[in-house]
């Protein structure tokens, strides 16, 4: 069965299995190859890395998805989550949470800067969400099986997967590609979600001018309601790629809809500091985001 297929590797890299998404024959995958066919380096059979918890199970689950501008996965040697999401996925499952690494596909499936045309471009297919939405669907149809409660499944991101796990959390209302299976029939909306440094997020992104109004306005592809799980936005105040004001503009947005939204600035950390310790201010946020986890039930 799809969902509990397994590469058979990775033991080494600390996780127990990889599960394709996608069947190999289904049309949202051979549509997504075929996009994807003249871009190099692509990652066209997007999958999910489970890291079981190294404790006692709170028997809660979070799927990260790394960062990349949607051009690629920060998940190589040198990532600050960690290869293959590592080091998120250790601090996680020793807290007793099952971490799941959400291999999605790239380049250009989300919202992302042309360095040629020097504007910022949305696929006609939003594939990364598409995957987002399945990868949430089998976590929680398999949920008994692998040992989580379906009410207990989280999204967290960082940078282009903090801007992911927000689509995730607001778009669950409609299914981003036509369902292929059961899985499909199981709800995808997160039961929390932590984007981290997110990008991507005002109406910049959608080229509009003046900037500094654009600036102030949530990008449209994001669509908030009452309905969106408890957040938890973490920004260091002085990030020079995913500036402050695109988590402000959301609590901001979240607020007004009446979503349970929470915000922590850090004075210092810049971007990209994912789980990685650098004596400043940020290296603090993982403590603070379980604490958060614990006020609303999660550990």
């Amino acid at each position: 069965m799809l969902a509990h297929s397994s590469s058979g590797t990775s033991l080494a890299a600390g996780h127990s299995r990889e599960v394709p998404l996608w069947p190999e024959d289904s049309r949202v995958l051979q549509d997504g190859i075929d996009a994807l066919a003249d871009e190099k380096w692509a990652v066209t059979h997007p999958s999910l890395l489970f890291y079981p918890p190294k404790v006692r199970s709170t028997r809660s689950a979070i799927l990260v998805f790394p960062g990349g501008g949607y051009k690629a996965l920060a998940i190589g040697p040198h990532s600050t989550i960690g290869p293959d999401g590592a080091d998120v996925c250790k601090w996680l499952t020793d807290a007793g949470v099952t971490c799941i690494l959400v291999k999605y596909r790239v380049p250009n499936t989300g919202c992302n800067w042309n360095r040629e045309t020097r504007r910022h471009d949305a696929p006609d297919t939003p594939m990364a969400l598409q995957d987002a939405q399945r990868a949430i669907s089998i976590v929680r149809y398999n949920a008994s099986d692998y040992g989580i409660d379906p009410d207990k499944i989280g999204v967290m991101g960082f940078s282009a997967g903090g801007n992911l796990a927000i689509l995730a959390s607001t778009a669950f209302n409609a299914r981003s590609y036509d369902p292929i299976d059961a899985i499909d029939h199981v709800s995808p909306r997160p039961d929390f979600a932590i984007p981290v440094y997110p990008g991507h997020m005002t109406m910049e992104h959608k080229n509009k001018t003046p900037k500094a109004i654009a600036a102030q306005e949530l990008n449209t592809d994001i669509v908030v309601s009452p309905d969106v799980p408890p957040t938890l936005l973490i920004h260091a105040k002085d990030d020079a790629v995913d500036p402050v004001h695109y988590s402000l503009v959301y609590e901001r947005e979240l607020k007004k809809a009446g979503a349970d939204v929470d915000l922590i600035l850090y004075g210092t950390g810049g971007h990209a500091f994912g789980v990685r310790k650098q004596g400043k201010a940020t290296d603090r946020w993982t403590e603070d985001a379980l604490l958060w986890l614990r006020k609303i039930g999660i550990l």
